[in-house]
């Protein structure tokens, strides 16, 4: 077979070029049904080669080194497995930070970046806050947080004390000072939590355990069950937020929790029985579904 002038017969064994990469793992991810298969094909190849998608593509004949090439087929079969692309990668974007992820941590979710946002509208007033993440996981909203408001003097504990650690080694990597400590919703609060908080946020275990068989393979099969699953109740853990609250928090400090959108009602309900709290409110997320419940303690009393 003659090829055109100037062009060179492709020899077995010869190195991929980044674009016959890219298709081959997009028809690959394709296939095994991944969302968005292109664009996660860039996306490992350019975290492999240290480039961005602008020189990826300016470059589309440049030869892959066959060590590389393996490793880039290595990570997308992977994903075609269904394990999680932030896996893969090690780490997760959230709210502007670079986070990393384990099987030790739940993978930090979009819709969860809203609750800092709300955590620190409630801060906005407040000077010098001092504030407590229940459940921390990675460590995600705290790091958030304090990266958000350097003023703050941020803790964050978890039961897990592998997840502690992936969450102390990211505040390491961002040079973010965040005190964390272990901590068990289960049980009373900690003599090692501070007190007088102006503000208690948690993304806490929601999820029925009846309802596992419904989350996509990806959520059930990578993220840890202690992150997600709340038992036969899924009040459980917002029942021991209370107590917390009211315990830990200021007088007229803030609470903050994610919530499954099925139960919003039922744990704002909770909080407005507490006859500590002096407001509770609801909020959207992106999608319109009740995603966090929020609100505020009763100011000191003056005489």
């Amino acid at each position: 077979m003659e090829h055109p002038p100037g062009a060179e017969k492709k020899t077995a064994g010869a190195s991929p070029t980044r674009l016959e990469l890219i298709d081959h793992a997009a028809r690959r991810l394709t296939a095994a049904d991944r969302s968005a298969p292109r664009r996660t094909a860039e996306w490992l190849l350019t975290e492999l080669l240290g480039c961005d998608r602008a020189h990826l593509y300016a470059h589309p004949d440049r030869t892959v080194a066959s060590s590389a090439a393996r490793q880039f087929r290595e990570m997308v079969e992977r994903r075609v497995q269904g394990e999680p692309l932030q896996h893969i990668l090690g780490y997760a974007s959230f709210h502007g930070l670079r986070v990393r992820v384990s099987p030790d941590v739940m993978v930090p979710r979009p819709e969860t970046e809203i609750v800092v946002d709300r955590a620190l509208a409630c801060l906005e007033a407040v000077s010098s806050p001092q504030v407590l993440d229940v459940g921390t996981g990675s460590g995600c909203i705290a790091l958030a947080l304090k990266h958000e408001r350097p003023d703050a003097e941020v803790h964050a504990c978890d039961v897990s004390t592998d997840a502690l650690g992936v969450a102390r080694d990211n505040a390491q990597d961002l040079d973010l000072d965040v005190q964390f400590f272990n901590g068990d919703l289960r049980s009373e609060a900690p003599d090692a939590a501070p007190r007088d908080v102006d503000l208690l946020v948690s993304n806490p275990p929601y999820i029925p355990d009846a309802e596992a068989g419904s989350l996509p393979p990806v959520v059930r099969e990578y993220d840890p069950d202690q992150s997600l699953f709340a038992g036969s109740d899924p009040l459980r853990f917002y029942r021991a937020l209370v107590g917390w609250t009211e315990v830990l928090c200021a007088p007229g400090g803030s609470f903050v929790f994610e919530v499954h959108a099925e139960y919003a009602a039922a744990v704002e309900g909770l909080f407005r029985g507490e006859g500590t709290v002096e407001a509770v409110h609801t909020e959207e997320d992106l999608s319109g579904r009740p995603r966090i419940v929020w609100g505020r303690t009763e100011r000191a009393k003056t005489s």
